[in-house]
């Protein structure tokens, strides 16, 4: 329940919702009240009396006061529904927001099966109680009490079973409450587990295929989903339970005041009337009890699953925004990069360098995943120092893993360096507007995310307002428009989600094209032709040219996207190892001899 009442502020705003739908449980209270005494009237003075007209007036009577509660009943379901839809589209909303400010060390720590999970699942269990819990919350107590009253007014001597079915009823179901909380937690941590690995393996299903490995990945799947079934039915198995021990108690109630009670009327000190009364309220004061018994399993998922949603929202970006930031756009040189001494450490459960730089070996994926500890795992980047002036291709030269990536995820503030200062237009990033620092930054990755929509809507995703004149130009410089043009609809052809109906190469064209659009001051292609062909990617270069009042910077593998470029950094486990055009480094660098040698087969002369 601590954790259910996190909702309240997403409530608050609709509060007159509530209070209509509290009315109206007040009123639905009253009326189910009123009907067991009706009914003694009935039998008590009409019935034993023989008056058929006081029979017809007071079932009359009831007829109105059941109509009554039916309209009642009505609105106050409306008003409880509208309550909670409205407030929980407000933290749907409000969740989303949330994930989206997140770094890229939040995006590490929590995967998108997770967030995936409290966007639907979770939320669906938190409307459900909003829906129902409302009313229920109001009249499981006034139903209780009120019939309470009405038993002991009517026989004190038969209130005494009652009050000792109670608290078995109490007890049965508070141990079900505390035990399926915790279960009910379980629960949705193994569905964790299990949308992640599903993802994993809808997104990576071309490399499971390649690798043969549809059984491992089936054994995989069928672990997880068995570890899901299992902690299901025990958490179903107790909550099943629970209804048929509250009817057996509630009948052990009944059968007792039939005994008793019957035993009173035939000795005359109990009428027949109240004896069916009596009868009613014991229902009415077990009805609330397996109202909350129904509805506290309900309570205690959406009570887990609240916990769960409000560890995404208290989850804090790891980049914040500074206080006062200054806008890139007032520098004289917004192209301008300088390293200072710069060093960058990923903590355990954060993706290393190679989130896009290399796949995971199959044989080394693991169920579980890491936990935050926030232990180093390692520096990706010591003591990193070098200067981009505005204007100059720069390419970042290096195997896999040697920190390429992560050097150019520093720029726009993906992540923030660990030690040392990135400047900016001679400004530390840490004082930039995030805004302004990336709206000047276009960024192409080497596995480019491409939207469900037309091939135009992807090429303008980074600047809306963009002419089809200056996206044909970005679509030509990224030798992307002769396969765009032989689409069925040219640039109005629908792209699959994922870009699934393009070929990788295709793709990286594609990203390429919808950076140009964005005409940064800075342009980082991070290995970004890594699926092209080295003439496509001759001529890419040579477009690139036209772009020499911009900042470029290459990430690359392969020495021949390094060749052209005005200075190259070679990067070797995370340190800069050497700088200089090719004919510096050739001369002067053995590792980028080595790299030359091994890449292009010509011995280094």
């Amino acid at each position: 329940m601590k954790a259910l009442a996190k909702i309240w502020p997403w409530v608050r705003p609709y509060w007159r919702y509530a209070v209509g739908a509290v009315i109206g449980t007040l009123i639905s209270v009253g009326i189910n009240l009123i009907i067991p005494l009706r009914t003694a009237t009935v039998i008590d003075e009409g019935i034993a009396a023989g008056d058929s007209g006081r029979v017809r007036d007071v079932a009359l009577s009831m007829v109105g006061l059941i109509v009554v509660g039916m309209i009642v009943s009505s609105f106050t379901s409306v008003m409880a529904v509208r309550l909670a839809f409205n407030a929980v589209t407000d933290l749907r909303r409000d969740l989303y927001a949330t994930a989206q400010s997140f770094s890229f060390g939040n995006i590490d720590r929590l995967s998108s099966g997770e967030v995936l999970t409290r966007l639907t699942s979770d939320i669906t269990k938190v409307t459900t109680v909003l829906t129902m819990g409302l009313t229920f919350m109001t009249q499981v107590p006034l139903l209780f009490v009120g019939a309470l009253v009405a038993i002991i007014l009517l026989d004190a001597s038969l209130s005494v079973i009652v009050l000792l079915m109670v608290p078995a009823i109490g007890l049965v179901v508070l141990y079900t409450l505390n035990r399926s909380g915790f279960l009910y937690d379980a629960v949705q941590t193994r569905l964790d587990r299990l949308n992640t690995v599903l993802q994993e393996n809808i997104q990576g299903t071309e490399v499971v295929k390649a690798f043969v490995r549809q059984d491992y990945e089936t054994d995989r799947f069928d672990k997880v989903a068995d570890d899901l079934a299992d902690q299901s039915i025990v958490v179903n198995q107790l909550v099943a339970s629970l209804m048929p021990t509250l009817i057996a108690i509630s009948s052990f109630g009944v059968a007792a005041v039939l005994w008793l009670g019957g035993t009173n009327v035939i000795r005359g000190t109990l009428s027949e009337g109240d004896l069916v009364a009596f009868i009613s309220y014991l229902a009415l004061v077990a009805m609330p009890m397996m109202m909350f018994a129904f509805i506290q399993p309900l309570v205690a998922a959406a009570g887990a699953s609240m916990a769960r949603i409000s560890q995404v929202l208290e989850e804090e970006p790891e980049v914040v925004e500074p206080v006062n930031g200054i806008n890139l756009t007032d520098s004289a040189k917004p192209g301008e990069i300088r390293f200072e001494s710069v060093s960058f450490t990923y903590r355990s459960s954060d993706a290393s360098d190679s989130r896009t730089e290399s796949a995971p070996n199959p044989d080394q994926i693991s169920d579980n995943r890491l936990e935050p500890t926030g232990k180093p795992m390692g520096e990706a980047l010591t003591d990193v120092s070098f200067h981009i002036p505005q204007g100059r291709t720069v390419a970042i030269l290096g195997a896999t893993g040697s920190g390429k990536s992560t050097l150019v995820h520093l720029i726009p503030r993906f992540y923030d360096a660990s030690a040392g200062v990135v400047r900016v237009g001679g400004v530390d990033v840490k004082e930039l507007t995030k805004s302004s620092l990336r709206r000047s930054i276009g960024i192409a990755l080497q596995e480019p995310e491409l939207f469900s929509g037309t091939v135009m809507e992807n090429l303008r995703f980074g600047r809306p307002e963009a002419t089809d004149e200056q996206i044909l130009a970005a679509a030509k410089a990224a030798q992307a428009d002769e396969f765009i043009s032989a689409m069925t609809d040219g640039y109005q052809s629908e792209i699959e989600q994922g870009g699934a109906n393009l070929s990788g190469g295709q793709r990286q064209r594609m990203a390429i094209a919808r950076t140009l659009v964005v005409d940064p001051d800075i342009l980082i292609l991070d290995d970004s032709t890594s699926a092209v062909d080295l003439e496509t990617e001759a001529r890419i270069q040579e477009a690139l040219a036209a772009y020499k009042d911009r900042t470029v910077v290459l990430v690359a593998q392969r020495i021949s996207t390094a060749l052209g470029a005005d200075e190259i950094i070679l990067l070797d486990r995370g340190r800069v190892q050497a700088t200089g055009t090719h004919d510096e480094l050739i001369e002067t660098s053995e590792i980028y001899q080595e790299i030359f040698r091994s890449q292009l087969g010509e011995a280094v002369t």
